[in-house]
């Protein structure tokens, strides 16, 4: 199952990449960054610093972070996204992988960014200790999932479903593409005030309602997740649009848990 689960995430994001960037949001692209993650980097980011983005889409961030030196190894289980990534930032690293299984060596990294990713994995919970064996002691992991308590919780979960049903079929995406990604279309432009491209309004689409995987997670659960894996939570962001943001702290490998 788990095979099945990374094989349609690394397929659906190769024809529907994340990516919703226009030329403008590229020139600016700290303005793209979710206000937690630009604290973070202020903090902790800067030149040299040696870091790894799990996950890293087509560039959003993996740019932001290209542009403050940070000497960055971005890993995503999606060719096509990376190709993305890559053009944007040529002059970082680049792995294509699942969050699973990691190609790196414990302990590598000062940073560990992953920005809404583990919860289109088959196991959250599991890619959430493998970003943290990558993680040097005393380093960082910035990291978001998705709020289960928040309305897009009800969205995917229950309205989600027929959608992705027809999807599966010719005649079903092709009604899904003539109705509901219009719609969804019309209110991404409206929310943006003009701003969302086509392209961009079907990528979100993708991404929020038919991707094949997404978990929902509460406080509790993802700083349970920290404690049994020896981190330390230092920071916490409740409302960041459907997600919330948690930084932890890698303890020394004999501090006590708690």
């Amino acid at each position: 199952m788990t095979h099945g689960i990374q094989g349609r995430t690394r397929s659906h994001y190769d024809e529907f990449p994340f990516d919703f960037l226009t030329e403008e949001d590229e020139r600016h692209i700290e303005r793209l960054q979710p206000a937690p993650f630009r604290k973070f980097a202020d903090a902790y980011l800067g030149p040299g610093t040696v870091a790894a983005e799990i996950g890293c889409g087509p560039g959003r961030a993996t740019l932001f972070m290209a542009r403050r030196g940070v000497d960055l190894l971005a890993v995503d289980i999606s060719g096509g996204t990376l190709a993305l990534a890559r053009r944007r930032a040529p002059g970082c690293k680049f792995v294509q992988a699942t969050n699973l299984q990691l190609p790196l060596r414990d302990a590598t990294f000062q940073v560990v960014v992953s920005d809404g990713v583990i919860h289109h994995t088959p196991d959250a919970h599991a890619s959430f200790r493998e970003n943290a064996r990558i993680l040097r002691e005393g380093g960082l992991m910035y990291v978001s999932v998705y709020r289960r308590r928040r309305y897009y919780y009800y969205v995917y979960t229950y309205a989600g479903p027929p959608l992705r049903w027809l999807e599966k079929r010719a005649w079903g995406r092709a009604l899904v593409q003539s109705t509901a990604l219009p719609l969804y279309y019309l209110a991404h432009l409206a929310k943006s005030r003009g701003r969302r491209t086509w392209r961009g309004a079907r990528n979100f689409f993708y991404d929020y309602i038919i991707t094949p995987r997404a978990t929902f997670h509460t406080r509790e659960e993802v700083e349970g997740w920290g404690r049994a894996t020896g981190l330390e939570l230092v920071d916490y962001e409740e409302k960041v649009g459907n997600t919330h943001a948690f930084v932890f702290r890698k303890a020394p490998s004999g501090a006590s848990r708690a």
